[in-house]
């Protein structure tokens, strides 16, 4: 009888448990299914001869060499250099522009109205033309770099900040005043929280500038030689096209994994 019990038990938990897994296989699969079927149509492409391979390899090219790759050091270096400058920039963003966004959204009114015209115009600069002229004041490669990353992403981090202060209730405002909140509690408790949607807006903007001119740095050759980019661009110089495509793969998938790391921050904290 114990055993019977038993058995009946084990069964509805190995039951419970392939629902569990066929609801998991089930929701991701419809969440990326237009991934899968691209990558299947990218793949069955290349096998019929429909993409020449020395321009576009195949996924499960892409795959074996980025496996070969994965385990030499240079390449784990040439990862981390590019992450770690994105990193970086990406912080001197979030340390200057939140505050600066909070102060040109309505906090002193007299300074927002004197500097916007000139930070419109800065926002214009092209942070490629601006990395030479970084080298000549800094005489320092990275520096440079992660100065050029932090002039890309610090943009749509300080607009959105600047939207999210903005559009803040007043209302919630006058209330906290009524309870005697003072000014640190108003910012921190209701101006601060209000705006956290827009900042992580101009978050996942920031991320994406900031690969995208980590990339075009490390392409032009002036970094220490390390970075996603000076090995898609040596890669290419040698003929070696699987390995342009995992370069390019490569910062594709740090790009994502950071935004998704940030996607989880901002359910957590908003």
């Amino acid at each position: 009888m114990k055993k019977d019990i038993k058995k009946s038990k084990n069964l509805k938990n190995n039951e419970v448990l392939t629902n569990k897994v066929f609801h998991w296989i089930k929701l991701y699969l419809n969440k990326y299914i237009a991934v899968i079927l691209f990558i299947c149509l990218w793949e069955l492409l290349s096998i019929i001869g429909f993409f020449d391979p020395d321009f576009i390899s195949s996924p499960t090219t892409v795959i074996i060499n980025f496996i070969y790759l994965i385990f030499q050091s240079s390449f784990i270096e040439d990862i981390f250099y590019t992450f770690a400058r994105v990193s970086i920039g990406i912080g001197l963003a979030l340390l200057i522009s939140i505050p600066l966004g909070f102060i040109l959204g309505g906090f002193f009114k007299k300074i927002e109205n004197s500097l916007n015209p000139m930070f419109r115009i800065l926002e214009q600069f092209n942070p490629l033309t601006l990395f030479h002229l970084l080298i000549l004041i800094t005489l320092i490669n990275e520096l440079s770099t992660i100065l050029v990353i932090y002039w890309a992403a610090q943009w749509p981090l300080l607009n959105n900040t600047i939207s999210g202060a903005k559009s803040v209730n007043p209302t919630y405002i006058k209330i906290a005043k009524a309870a005697t909140y003072n000014k640190f509690d108003i910012f921190w408790k209701i101006q601060l929280r209000s705006s956290l949607p827009n900042i992580f807006t101009g978050l996942r903007l920031s991320i994406l500038f900031g690969f995208l001119i980590a990339f075009g740095v490390e392409m032009m050759g002036m970094t220490t030689g390390r970075g996603l980019g000076y090995f898609i661009i040596t890669s290419q110089m040698h003929g070696s096209i699987p390995h342009v495509w995992v370069g390019i793969v490569t910062m594709t998938l740090l790009s994502l994994a950071m935004t998704i790391g940030l996607n989880k921050i901002e359910q957590h904290v908003t």
